[in-house]
């Protein structure tokens, strides 16, 4: 059998999915683990606590944010594009839309919280850094509310900028590169198209590595990957896997997943490499269809279920808003030499606590007056607009 003729057995047609496929409850759990794993892996960097596989790697569950992202905003497309036309540019203004009032309103508070913040939490900072200065991270991260710096950030365009992708004391690099790939996702599904190619996916995902390769010595100056090619690889997986999910048949998409897997694993010969594929192959079976792995129907609903939907609706706050919680709270346990004398596991417990409690209330507050209402803000503002444009249009 040619390469060619097996290639197009992979490749599968997507077809529309029955209703219950069309949101993934389980999702909702995922992210706050996701959440809860970052800030775990911070609190583990700021009590002093030797490096704990997995516990440590908070890169990998921002990954599986990227994983996550990628999946929803394909399966969203995908499921709603006989309401919503690909051809009409109208649908994607409105998506980029949505994305915005979704990201923006708890960003910019914190943002102006924590760049007013800035030389206070510095100073927390050096004081961690003190008994283990190992954990120091750049200064000027926490000194920088220059307007150009402010500029950057408001308009989210600093993940394209080296100097400034790292320059908040936020966690917000990630931020940056989540809207790049907002800013690109309508041009990413027109050029894969309604049905599953996998030369199509193989193609996309070869021309972002080949930006990057092109670009290695700019990439090369990030203190953190914000910068899309160099990790659009993982959002096209989890656009892979929402493929799966909703295709009738094929392995497809399973190959462009084996594809990212070998390529992080090239990058990560180690532990680390082979902990990103279990993840990945964990997650593509979590998503799969209904009724495919039936054995994790009680872990899909315990993840879909009253409070792992809530934690999926807190996981955006949180993250932004723990290292403004968890520096200070780090930082003034460090100055106690009672504190200090403890072992390294107890000094993670009473820092998780402390920090933990208070970024969870601050996130609910932060869902309920700042998320909710601007996304609700949002659905009246495009709503009004959808309304002028069909009007003028008539």
């Amino acid at each position: 059998m040619s390469l060619r003729s097996t290639m197009r057995r992979m490749s599968a047609s997507v077809s529309p999915p029955p209703p219950a496929s069309h949101h993934v409850g389980a999702l909702d759990g995922l992210r706050g683990l996701a959440a809860l794993w970052v800030f775990l892996s911070h609190v583990q960097i700021l009590c002093g606590l030797r490096a704990v596989p997995v516990l440590a790697w908070g890169d990998l569950a921002v990954d599986l944010f990227m994983m996550i992202s990628g999946f929803l905003m394909a399966h969203n497309a995908l499921t709603r594009q006989s309401r919503e036309p690909w051809e009409d540019w109208g649908t994607w203004r409105t998506f980029w839309g949505r994305r915005l009032f979704r990201i923006a309103p708890a960003y910019y508070l914190l943002l102006a919280v924590a760049l007013a913040c800035g030389p206070l939490l510095g100073h927390f900072r050096e004081a961690i850094a003190v008994p283990f200065p190992d954990t120091m991270t750049a200064r000027d991260r926490y000194a920088d509310a220059s307007i150009v710096n402010i500029f950057n950030h408001v308009t989210f365009v600093f993940g394209l900028r080296p100097e400034y992708a790292f320059r908040t004391p936020l966690p917000d690099w990630s931020i940056g590169l989540e809207m790049q790939f907002y800013a690109v996702f309508p041009f990413l599904m027109l050029a894969l198209g309604r049905t599953f190619s996998l030369w199509r996916h193989l193609l996309v995902l070869a021309a972002g590595l080949g930006v990057w390769a092109l670009l290695w010595g700019y990439a090369a100056r990030f203190p953190m990957p914000a910068f899309l090619p160099m990790k659009l690889h993982v959002f096209m997986l989890g656009v892979a896997l929402a493929r799966a999910r909703l295709s009738v048949r094929g392995l497809g998409p399973w190959w462009v997943v084996a594809v990212v897997c070998g390529l992080e694993c090239a990058r990560h010969p180690d532990v680390h490499g082979l902990a990103f594929a279990l993840m990945a192959g964990g997650f593509g079976v979590l998503v799969a269809g209904p009724g495919a792995w039936p054995g994790l129907s009680a872990l899909r609903r315990w993840l879909a279920s009253a409070p792992g939907q809530r934690a999926g609706d807190y996981a955006y706050s949180f993250y932004l808003v723990h290292l403004l919680v968890l520096l200070p709270v780090a930082g003034t346990l460090a100055a106690s030499s009672a504190y200090l004398a403890l072992p390294a596991w107890e000094r993670f417990l009473i820092c998780a606590v402390l920090a933990g409690g208070v970024s969870l209330g601050l996130c609910m507050l932060l869902h309920r007056y700042v998320e909710q209402p601007g996304i609700a803000w949002g659905k009246r503002w495009l709503s009004r607009r959808a309304r002028t444009v069909t009007a003028v249009s008539g």
